[in-house]
């Protein structure tokens, strides 16, 4: 079938290990942005500026702290999971296309905006994502020369 190519098991494994690597330094940055009291009396301190709410509780204060970081964690970490097992499916039962790559790519370049939007740089996990996402696009990118090589066979 021209067009359609197996992925090689190298590309799968560095695409798994790069979007664990990813993963796992996300998760480590939302728990020490959750667990740390300072950001959070900060976050408290930057809401009280902005409006004056009466009746709330302080558990309410902390529930919407949590929330709003476990729902930014959730939206950062969506394209790396998603990548992977669409990875994983072309490697066991589907094939590659140059779809697969340009809408990979433009998912991942998304994804890296959207770090880079929030990017702090005073954490030395945000210079590792940013290291991350470029690691992977260009693995999504070689793919394109598995591709053409073995449409030319």
């Amino acid at each position: 079938m021209k067009g359609y190519t197996r992925l090689p098991k190298k590309q799968l494994y560095v695409i798994l290990g790069i979007a664990g690597m990813l993963i796992f330094l996300l998760s480590l940055d939302v728990m020490m942005k959750v667990k740390d009291a300072s950001l959070y009396r900060n976050w408290l301190q930057d809401l009280g500026e902005q409006n004056r709410i009466k009746n709330v509780t302080e558990k309410a204060y902390l529930d919407a702290y949590v929330t709003t970081h476990l729902s930014l964690y959730f939206q950062k970490i969506i394209i790396p999971i998603g990548l992977s097992i669409h990875t994983y499916f072309s490697y066991m039962k589907l094939r590659l296309n140059k779809l697969f790559v340009f809408i990979w790519v433009v998912l991942l370049l998304g994804s890296a905006a959207y770090t880079l939007v929030g990017f702090n740089a005073q954490s030395i996990l945000a210079y590792g994502y940013i290291l991350l996402y470029i690691i992977m696009i260009i693995t999504v990118l070689s793919l394109l020369t598995v591709i053409d090589n073995s449409e030319n066979y």
